[in-house]
């Protein structure tokens, strides 16, 4: 009985230390694999070709635009061609490439971004109307109400823009994300438009319309992890704008001046797909999609009108129409 007692004792006590060289082993082993994760708490750590974000991250990127332009108020003729319906000529501007370029840096603790960019675009339009008699061109521009059988307009719009924001990621699950982003944004744009109205005596009509604006701005980003590091994202910001219209209106030897303050809303979005690289000490991303930026009442400009009952008395009138730039954009990033 001794001999059989004794034997338990000492296969039992091997069982126990064998036991406990293993969980010591184990626990050397979870030790190399895990790490700290950013509420503090322990978690798996898989290293093996993955993109680690440092205590303090860092991005950098740029964009090809290639965007159209659409704006109210660029009529510059009636067409009253014989044995046709009448239409309005206006500005068909083409497509115009333009770019973006942005960095942004990872707060650590508080765990938010800090992401600047800026936006610079340009295009322009040029067109010619000429007809034969009997048909006419009736003048939609100026105070003079007349008629040609040749007029030509010529459009330019300069657009740039800086956006400061803060950014801050939430996971709703491990494939999709979802971020939310204050900031302040402050844009110039430029609207220039002359008609040449060709006659015994040519008639020049110019107006232009320079804005420069600043105000909040709020924002929601989305991305839905697909397959094979490929994500679909969608953005929109809206923000309301307060600054400076300076108006210009002139007609042979007649000008106007006519600035103003005034609030200008607009809103931006974005869809699109996103292809991340991860690589041990940075992640390379490019992303290809379609995005556009509508102004609500930025084509400013002010006219001279002749009253009916007075036609001696001189009016001025304003005007305001909507601009819209919207297009394809190819985005290249890289974070580390």
């Amino acid at each position: 009985m001794r001999f059989f007692l004794l034997s338990f004792l000492i296969s039992f006590s091997l069982s126990a230390y064998d036991v406990k060289e293993r969980v010591t082993t184990l626990e050397e082993k979870m030790g190399q694999a895990s790490t700290k994760t950013d509420s503090g708490n322990f978690g798996a750590s898989f290293t093996s070709g993955e993109f680690e974000k440092g205590w303090v991250g860092f991005q950098l990127f740029g964009s090809a635009l290639y965007w159209h332009a659409k704006v109210g108020g660029t009529e510059y003729v009636y067409d009253l061609a014989t044995g046709k319906k009448g239409k309005i000529e206006t500005q068909r501007f083409d497509w115009d490439w333009g770019y973006r370029v942005g960095a942004g840096v990872r707060l650590p603790i508080v765990r938010w971004e800090i992401i600047g960019t800026y936006t610079h675009f340009g295009t322009q339009d040029y067109e010619k109307r000429g007809i034969v008699p009997p048909s006419l061109l009736i003048f939609s521009k100026g105070s003079v109400i007349s008629s040609t059988q040749d007029a030509r307009c010529e459009y330019k719009i300069e657009y740039d823009n800086i956006e400061l924001n803060l950014h801050q990621n939430s996971f709703f699950s491990r494939l999709l994300g979802l971020a939310a982003a204050i900031g302040v944004k402050k844009t110039w744009i430029d609207q220039k438009q002359g008609v040449t109205y060709q006659g015994d005596v040519d008639t020049k009509v110019k107006d232009w319309c320079r804005f420069v604006g600043l105000g909040p701005m709020i924002g929601l980003n989305i991305k839905w992890h697909l397959f094979y590091g490929i994500s679909f994202i969608a953005e929109t910001k809206g923000a309301l704008l307060f600054g400076n219209f300076e108006v210009k209106h002139s007609e042979n030897e007649t000008a106007l001046k006519g600035d103003t303050n005034l609030f200008t809303p607009t809103l931006h979005f974005l869809l699109g797909l996103q292809w991340d690289v991860p690589m041990k000490w940075m992640q390379f991303s490019l992303s290809l999609g379609y995005e556009a930026e509508y102004f609500w009442r930025q084509n400013r400009s002010v006219e001279i009108k002749n009253t009916v009952s007075n036609p001696f008395r001189v009016q001025p009138i304003r005007h305001a129409e909507d601009l819209v730039f919207y297009g394809g954009i190819l985005r290249t990033g890289i974070e580390f």
